[in-house]
């Protein structure tokens, strides 16, 4: 083969050739950049390195603080608690009176809220169940005469589930059965119960009044309610006189019913309730129990 023949070969092999690098060009470009990077996390999750992206989580009602920070009754100062803003406070003959400010309405009776008291913010003195329904604000007092609080003491706002509240420990016959005796001025509340759970409660209301229109008003009201109530499932009511003093006993049996939403009562529980979490609450809403 002679010098031009060979040329000529040579320039009718540049196409193919010049064909082949620029496939090899856009393979490179493309298609090489992608299967590294499949291939290099397939390497990295075997090898369990890398960095992996960590979700964010919204926070929930369960983060909220158990407990606020310490307020002193007399500083005349507010305190901030998950949304709540409590100013105005103040101590007069045994009773605690403050504004809670909310810009969204709360319903305190379902929200489990504690009002707690310290003593150098170390001797807990006691606590008291927060009520009422807050719409912007809400005017609350407090009854704790028997607490021996005064404007130096401490405050908070604490956040007391019912699941969180510590068992308590009561005396029970060889069938399971207990007894909780709570009173407080008039009132006085008998909760039995069942392998700890609420079965049954009687409640005796004792009023004295020697003024004779007094007396009878009230003897009447207790009279309406009686009646009204001795015509619900599972309700006993009673009213029993002397002289200027009449005792109104209610007795609630939860053998057929669930709950008495019809008694006009704080202190009714639902059935099961368990023993440990009747008697706190009643005990931080001023009540003895033994």
């Amino acid at each position: 083969m002679n010098g031009k023949d060979s040329e000529k070969e040579q320039k009718a092999g540049n196409p193919i050739f010049i064909l082949i690098i620029f496939v090899c060009l856009l393979l490179f470009i493309f298609v090489v950049p992608d299967v590294y990077k499949k291939l290099n996390k397939n390497v990295a999750d075997v090898l369990g390195i890398g960095k992996k992206e960590t979700p964010v989580q919204e926070k929930t009602k369960d983060d909220t603080p158990a407990m606020s920070d310490y307020y002193q009754i007399g500083s005349n100062s507010t305190l901030e608690y998950n949304g709540l803003t409590i100013k105005n406070v103040s101590l007069v003959e045994g009773i605690l009176s403050f504004d809670i400010e909310s810009d969204e309405e709360v319903d305190l009776s379902e929200s489990d809220y504690y009002i707690e008291f310290y003593e150098s913010r170390a001797t807990f003195r006691g606590r008291r169940m927060l009520k009422g329904k807050i719409n912007k604000t809400l005017r609350v007092e407090l009854d704790v005469s028997s607490l021996n609080i005064n404007t130096s003491t401490y405050m908070t706002v604490s956040h007391i589930e019912e699941s969180s509240i510590p068992k308590s420990t009561f005396s029970t016959d060889e069938s399971g059965l207990a007894s909780l005796n709570c009173m407080h001025e008039s009132d006085n509340y008998v909760y039995d119960f069942k392998l700890d759970e609420l079965i049954k409660i009687t409640k005796k209301y004792t009023y004295t009044n020697y003024d004779l229109n007094s007396y009878s008003s009230e003897l009447l009201k207790y009279q309406k309610l009686s009646k009204e109530y001795n015509e619900l499932n599972g309700v006993t009511t009673s009213i029993a006189e002397n002289n200027s003093t009449f005792i109104y006993t209610i007795e609630l049996d939860y053998t057929d019913v669930e709950e008495f939403n019809k008694i006009k009562d704080d202190y009714i529980f639902k059935k099961g309730t368990l023993d440990s979490v009747i008697k706190f609450k009643m005990e931080s809403e001023g009540f003895d129990c033994e």
